[in-house]
């Protein structure tokens, strides 16, 4: 069975005890499949990138990976070339745009 999430997001406050959600299911390895077909990566590599759009700390996603610190530290020293940028900000722009299909 495929890697799936689903992920919650609140869209705003309609009435005192009213909320919109959006409820959206992912299937992760299918997101990690065309990450890498698009941003040539090696699938590790491409990996950490949705963490990195989540705003996680290297200490958070070594955590999620079962990686030290160190090594996501140096999965980013391979990614940011390969990618042809200098900062975690423009590596998820680039993660985001691909994912999107842009």
């Amino acid at each position: 069975m495929p890697a799936r999430r689903v992920e919650f997001a609140l869209i705003g406050q309609m009435a005192e005890e009213e909320f919109l959600l959006r409820i959206v299911e992912q299937d992760i390895d299918h997101d990690l499949d065309r990450l890498q077909a698009r941003v040539r990566l090696t699938r590790r590599e491409t990996e950490v990138l949705p963490w990195l759009a989540r705003g996680k700390s290297n200490r958070d996603i070594a955590q999620s990976l079962n990686v030290s610190d160190r090594t996501v530290n140096k999965h980013l020293e391979q990614i940011y070339p390969k990618l042809g940028v200098e900062t975690r900000t423009s590596a998820v722009a680039i993660a985001i745009r691909a994912l999107e299909g842009a």
